[in-house]
């Protein structure tokens, strides 16, 4: 097999390198399928480990939390490893954490199992995007970063429903192990890739800490609009839908979402300080048109596929965005920031709708979802209107 060599400089040739962004996808599906996998089977794993449903959903809490705990430090511990040699060996690690649940004799043992791989899932998301970056033009970086998103876009769609189609018939751990060996196929496929070193770390600068901390948060304010819709979107839909159409609905919502992951990166290089300012307000306008998910099977289908565009577009944009105004030879470390802060906020908007069932209902979701998301376009438009003098650092 002939292997594609992918220089240490960026890409200078008018076109995208498309077998590596394309195993750089793969392998992004792998991980996101990892990460999403245990809650589609909690009563199996909890039944299977002798544990409840809500010990066993400590397995998707920990998740989270060891992302954001870890990413930052193992980025730094691992900066001077060359990107070809470290990917690899981040998905065989992954690889194993993954077979180490499957395995697992006791619920300690998964715990364990899941926060080993939630931490290799954090180094490489934090590692992806600047890899990705490096092999491609810069001026078309939206693209590229669109292309490797339609990865972790696609198993929401497929991914899970497979993981839970197998589970229901082998076995919650056959599911784990399938996936696992997936895993290791994309270790060996991002291996064969001659990828580009880390380009030496730059100096940090403010105004290049205050893009990137401008952008995480403005985008992290966003997700938690997002998420403390979306994790309780099955008992906000119940009263209006039976659970055949409720599958149906949210599968016209992942379709969306992957129609938005293609849109996202012509909108990025085409405006490349305006799109997530942009796409940021239009996901306000997206989120208070839920309030008419009861008007009728149509009207929610075209919400839903409007949300899920919404959502499908708006971290490939967010990506693009923070590589474009990162430091030169700081985008690792800017990956690793993006990666924390955006966990916390899909585990705050979790925890913010929990909060917000409890106290109003399901039915006041999608306004306190509004509110957040627009706060968020606010602050990402200033940010994109303060950045029109050409501020970017590249």
């Amino acid at each position: 097999m002939s292997v594609q060599v992918i220089t240490e400089t960026p890409v200078t040739a008018d076109r995208l390198p498309w077998r590596p962004l394309l195993v750089l996808s793969a392998a992004a599906f792998a991980s996101v399928t990892a990460e999403m996998l245990p809650a589609s089977l909690l009563v199996e794993i909890g039944d299977g480990l002798h544990v409840s449903a809500s010990a066993a959903g400590l397995l998707v809490a920990a998740w989270a939390l060891t992302v954001a705990v870890a990413s930052v430090p193992l980025t730094k511990a691992t900066r001077r490893v060359p990107r070809g040699v470290l990917l690899p060996l981040v998905l065989v690690v992954f690889a194993v954490a993954v077979a180490g649940t499957a395995v697992a004799p006791t619920y300690g043992w998964a715990l364990g199992a899941r926060m080993v791989a939630a931490a290799a899932h954090g180094l490489f998301w934090s590692l992806l995007m600047p890899t990705t970056a490096a092999l491609t033009p810069p001026r078309l970086t939206g693209r590229a970063i669109s292309i490797v998103s339609a990865g972790p876009t696609l198993a929401g769609i497929v991914g899970i429903p497979i993981g839970m189609v197998i589970g229901a018939a082998v076995g919650w751990r056959a599911s784990f192990g399938i996936l696992a060996a997936v895993l290791v196929a994309a270790a060996v496929a991002v291996r064969a890739l001659k990828l580009p070193d880390a380009p030496a770390p730059g100096p940090r600068t403010g105004r290049g800490n205050r893009a990137v901390l401008a952008v995480t948060v403005g985008t992290g304010t966003l997700l938690i609009g997002h998420f403390l819709i979306y994790t309780y979107i099955s008992p906000l839909l119940e009263p209006h839908y039976a659970s055949g159409v409720r599958a149906a609905l949210l599968l016209v919502f992942g379709l969306g979402g992957l129609a938005g992951t293609a849109a996202a990166g012509p909108l990025s290089d085409r405006f490349p300080r305006q799109a997530l300012g942009w796409s940021a307000a239009v996901f306000a306008a997206a989120l208070a048109l839920l309030v008419f998910l009861s008007s009728g099977l149509v009207v929610a289908g075209v919400v839903l596929a409007f949300w899920g565009a919404l959502i499908g577009l708006i971290p490939p944009v967010f990506q693009t965005r923070l590589m474009r105004v990162a430091t030169p030879g700081q985008e690792t470390a800017a990956g690793a920031i993006a990666v924390t802060v955006l966990n916390a906020g899909i585990a705050a908007g979790a925890v913010v709708g929990g909060v917000v069932v409890g106290q109003w209902g399901t039915g006041t979701l999608p306004a306190i979802g509004t509110a957040f998301a627009a706060l968020a376009a606010v602050l990402l438009v200033g940010r994109g209107l303060r950045s029109a003098d050409g501020a970017d650092s590249h």
